[in-house]
């Protein structure tokens, strides 16, 4: 075999190898946005349950917004349900936090964001 048809061979060959990290990257890239995605859709969802133990939904708070009389009202009554609302999400969060960290524990691997 010649030295240039070992070269072409060669490039070949790294070129192959090339595109199937490219695939292999862009499949973990496509993972990590599922995994994520189903992660929110799952807060959300366990959000949407904590506010209807408080009977309340998002449109009840939207319609409670609209019934208010005056601009004063309104701001009281949106600030109100703000904290609620942010008190639910801190607490779901810190059970995503935990759940997390629980994870973290069983594989072995420290967490880069937020504290440990």
């Amino acid at each position: 075999m010649s030295k240039e048809s070992k070269h072409t061979e060669f490039e070949a060959l790294k070129n192959v190898w090339k595109q199937h990290y490219a695939d292999v990257k862009a499949l973990k890239k496509e993972h990590k946005a599922a995994v994520r995605s189903a992660s929110v859709q799952r807060a959300l969802h366990e959000v949407e349950a904590s506010l209807s133990r408080l009977g309340l939904t998002f449109n009840d708070i939207d319609s409670e917004l609209e019934k208010a009389s005056t601009a004063k009202e309104a701001s009281k009554t949106q600030q109100i349900k703000a904290k609620e609302s942010l008190e639910i999400i801190k607490n779901e969060m810190g059970l995503i936090n935990d759940e997390i960290n629980k994870r973290a524990r069983a594989s072995k691997t420290s967490k880069t964001i937020g504290k440990q």
